[in-house]
């Protein structure tokens, strides 16, 4: 598949109380078609959400998104898809 390559790492660092937490972090690289700093620039652009929603709200899509397509035959995203690619189309037009 052609696209960008990222590195893509979740650290878990403290649990609701505000302990921290001891767990290895989830690291694992991952292709998308779009440049994801540009994705994430236009939604901070859009100001819906606090900057790190932004990032979040931008990178969580994105990634979602991108497994979507992959497997856009499959019947675990047949009913999702039309809806999801509605909201996509309102979402860029706002």
């Amino acid at each position: 598949m052609k696209g960008h390559l990222y590195q893509i790492t979740v650290a878990h660092v403290e649990d609701p109380k505000g302990n921290p937490v001891h767990k290895a972090p989830l690291s694992f690289a991952v292709k998308n078609h779009d440049d994801l700093f540009d994705i994430v620039a236009k939604v901070k652009a859009k100001h819906l959400f606090e900057e790190q929603e932004a990032e979040a709200f931008a990178i969580g899509l994105k990634l979602f998104r991108e497994v979507m397509l992959r497997h856009r035959g499959s019947e675990v995203f047949a009913k999702l898809n039309p809806h999801f690619s509605e909201f996509m189309k309102e979402f860029k037009q706002r």
